[in-house]
């Protein structure tokens, strides 16, 4: 199977950016890895496993990585993944 692409909604980036509007200004390269070791952590499974998450509601999935939860579509004909948000733990989304 060939990897498919994924591809993060501007919605998911500013999520990124609220968490680090959060911190204290010395934590923030800590975060700053610790959020691109997710984002590398998930797209190394979804472009492989693009139907690894588990079905949340019809056609979207979602997968958890260290507490955060991506939401995605994958839009098979297009080899394509598309994450639609990012749900951080603490965060009533249900």
């Amino acid at each position: 199977m060939q990897p498919v692409t994924v591809i993060f909604a501007p919605g998911v980036d500013a999520a990124l950016v609220e968490i680090i509007d959060h911190v204290d200004v010395d934590s923030i390269p800590t975060v700053l890895d610790f959020l691109e070791n997710i984002q590398m952590r998930l797209v190394e499974t979804l472009s492989s496993f693009p139907e690894a998450g588990a079905v949340f509601q019809r056609e979207i999935r979602m997968f958890p990585v260290d507490g955060y939860v991506f939401l995605y579509e994958h839009h098979a004909a297009m080899q394509e993944v598309h994450v639609l948000d990012l749900i951080a733990p603490g965060q009533n989304w249900r």
